[in-house]
């Protein structure tokens, strides 16, 4: 049974107990979204061999049904390891927001949550209680610079967040793309990848290209939103000029070298060597 997580639980109390697991349900509001699934088959192998040490957190009761607080990595092991209850601490002392602020924190302190979760995590606990970085950090336990270099990371386009939660781009990856424009965080971050160059390596072709492309002056607004469509898309600097009068255009995408080039064909679904032998 789903409990019932904009109530506070009816009774306040603290305490540990064995629970069924059929009975505890995830939280919708926890900060992780990413399970690694090798790490998840691992750990329900060791739970099959040796259990659950350390309790996982709800808040609820029998009556209503139990919501994790804090565990949930150990809660999916469990199940895939067959486990019928779960070790857990109960914690009805605490009102909704007290609740999703107390799994927020776990997490951030056992750093057991992803790149970008963090960084929305940390995002929401600023949000949720209007704090300062200051604020966060002593929250948890954490420096400043922790806090604002992850909060930096919420600038980056989709895609590069992506890379950085796939481990294929690092977090001083990410703070130096986080400066630029949407396209030259996409086009960059997937050059790097692709070379799978340094952080330095990187700063150096930031400062190579100089600072981000301004706006096209002139450009009608709706043909500005669609190059910013279409750079997000293709992942280069896109330039639309469209004469009125004339009723014709051009279509311009940047690129730096031929290896971009080629990339570039390809996202947009073009081999020549297939073109040619058709």
């Amino acid at each position: 049974m789903t409990p019932d997580i904009d109530k506070p639980a009816p009774c306040a109390e603290h305490r540990i107990a064995r629970l069924p697991i059929e009975s505890i349900a995830r939280d919708p509001h926890q900060a992780r979204t990413r399970f690694d699934e090798a790490g998840l088959a691992e750990l329900a192998a060791s739970i099959r061999e040796s259990g659950v040490i350390q309790p996982i957190v709800v808040t609820g009761d029998a009556a209503h049904g139990y919501r994790l607080l804090a565990g949930e990595r150990r809660w999916r092991a469990a199940q895939r390891a067959g486990l019928a209850e779960l070790p857990a601490i109960v914690r009805n002392d605490l009102d909704p927001e007290q609740a999703r602020v107390l799994g927020l924190i776990e997490n951030l302190q056992r750093e057991s949550l992803g790149v970008m979760d963090t960084a929305h995590g940390l995002a929401r606990l600023g949000e949720i209680h209007g704090l300062t970085h200051d604020a966060i950090a002593t929250r948890i336990g954490k420096s400043r610079a922790y806090v604002s270099n992850f909060l930096r990371l919420r600038q980056l386009a989709a895609p590069v967040q992506a890379l950085l939660d796939e481990n294929r781009l690092s977090i001083g990856h990410g703070k130096i793309l986080a400066g630029l424009d949407v396209p030259a965080q996409i086009r960059l971050a997937r050059r790097a990848v692709a070379e799978r160059v340094s952080v330095r390596r990187l700063e150096h072709w930031v400062r190579e290209q100089g600072q981000p492309r301004a706006p096209t002056a002139g450009v009608p607004p709706e043909l500005a939103a669609l190059e910013q469509q279409l750079a997000e898309h293709v992942g280069n600097a896109v330039h639309i000029q469209y004469d009125p009068g004339r009723r014709r255009g051009e279509l311009r995408i940047a690129f730096h070298d031929l290896d971009e080039f080629e990339g570039l064909l390809a996202r947009l679904g073009f081999n020549p060597e297939q073109d040619n032998n058709a």
